[in-house]
């Protein structure tokens, strides 16, 4: 489907398929993120340590989730994208009720790697499907919707996670998460099915489009930019409920539901507010997309350190509490108008690949590496900081924001001159 074919104001149909996969993409994050909430009972009865936690976290799942996902896409039109959304669904959530049949460091590891293979397959088709759905002057805003998978996911996952581990065990609540997702599989399934209609066929072969992406400047400035500030991005996710249980003496319960309400709140909050100023700035300038998450970075970092560094300012203060949910809207931000410009500077039948090739960057580097450096970092600083060392490795680990929002600032530089579509009203 062409820019130029779609509908200029989308019907209740269209956004009722958008909110189907939302919910998907909600069971995505809790499956993802459910373990950082329990990694402290995860450790204790496993007797891990942190490095070993934060692979668990990043690589274990990030090493096939990055590698299937370009050939997920390729695949995607043919079998057909709710096909292989459907099946990714049931795929993953599976194997996170298997992680509750864990015994030792190798079967979670073997069970996160299945996490992995199922993800693979469920957020480029979804995001190439809602570029099909929506006009680009509604684009960044209805990627915006789709991203509060995210926050909701993961604030979901954390406070009911930590609901269920603290009522019964970390085993029973990867078990119960899990099996809700394939018990919705079916209802994703047949309520979405009628709008995966191809309009538009392609002919050039798999292999010469990934060769026309690859040449793509402004795809490659984008995907590393998000790379960069996921590094920080996921280490604060899984390890910002273990700082404060180590440094600020919270109980599982009290973490759980700190966080979770820090995430749903900031994140959504972020997430639909950058989707709908992208939308209004990009109306006058393409680089918008890429100046709002630059700036939004650079707002992190400050904040962040004062509720991390400064003793009045803890997580269970007012004063902290709010520049937390700040801080997570600020770090969210960029999701809506990023994804948007990834699909505005190429054609419309390269969304999916242009969004596995996305995702294998930033989730190989950001969701690869960076529990994994925060924790490696925290043991290298046990000695020295002890209780602390986990927050010290947080707050170091701040300057991947500079170095993300420095990648947007030269995007800024690149996307008049490879936007795909003609000029966005709203």
């Amino acid at each position: 489907m062409t820019d130029q074919t779609q509908p200029a104001l989308p019907g209740w149909k269209t956004h009722l398929c958008l909110v189907l996969l939302l919910i998907v993409y909600i069971f995505n994050f809790v499956d993802r993120q459910i373990l950082s909430i329990l990694a402290q009972p995860i450790k204790a009865e496993l007797k891990l340590s942190d490095a070993q936690l934060g692979w668990l976290g990043g690589f274990a799942f990030a090493f096939v989730y990055t590698l299937l996902g370009i050939p997920a896409a390729m695949i995607a039109q043919r079998v057909g994208r709710v096909r292989l959304i459907t099946a990714s669904l049931i795929v993953w959530s599976a194997a996170t009720a298997a992680c509750g049949l864990a015994t030792s460091w190798l079967t979670l590891a073997l069970g996160r790697f299945s996490v992995g293979v199922g993800e693979a397959g469920g957020v480029a088709p979804s995001q190439s499907l809602i570029s099909d759905l929506y006009p680009p002057a509604h684009r960044a805003r209805a990627m915006a919707v789709f991203s509060l998978g995210v926050p909701l996911g993961s604030g979901l996952g954390i406070m009911f996670g930590g609901l269920l581990a603290a009522t019964f065990d970390w085993r029973h609540a990867f078990v119960t998460i899990g099996l809700a997702g394939v018990v919705f599989a079916p209802l994703f399934f047949f309520g979405t099915r009628r709008h995966d209609v191809q309009t538009q066929t392609d002919t050039v072969p798999a292999l010469d489009r990934l060769r026309r992406l690859m040449r793509n400047r402004s795809l490659w400035l984008i995907s590393l930019g998000a790379s960069l500030s996921s590094v920080i991005g996921y280490g604060l996710m899984f390890w910002l409920p273990s700082v404060f249980m180590r440094s600020f003496k919270a109980t599982l319960m009290s973490a759980s539901f700190s966080f979770g309400l820090i995430v749903l709140i900031g994140g959504s909050i972020g997430i639909l507010g950058g989707g709908f100023v992208a939308d209004r700035l990009g109306a006058k300038s393409p680089r918008a997309f890429a100046l709002v998450p630059a700036v939004a970075y650079l707002l992190c970092i400050p904040t962040y350190g004062l509720v991390l560094l400064m003793p009045g300012l803890a997580f269970d203060t007012a004063a902290g509490f709010a520049l937390l949910i700040l801080a997570q809207a600020l770090g969210l931000v960029w999701m809506g108008p990023v994804i948007a410009s990834l699909h505005h500077v190429v054609e419309a039948q390269d969304r999916a690949l242009a969004s596995a090739l996305f995702l294998f960057v930033t989730n190989i580097i950001g969701l690869g590496f960076g529990s994994w450096i925060m924790g490696a970092i925290s043991d290298y600083l046990s000695y020295n900081y002890a209780a602390n060392a986990l927050k010290m490795a947080v707050t170091g680990g701040l300057v991947f924001y500079a170095l993300g929002a420095g990648c947007f600032l030269l995007t800024a530089l690149t996307l008049k001159r490879d936007w795909k579509t003609a000029p966005i009203s709203v």
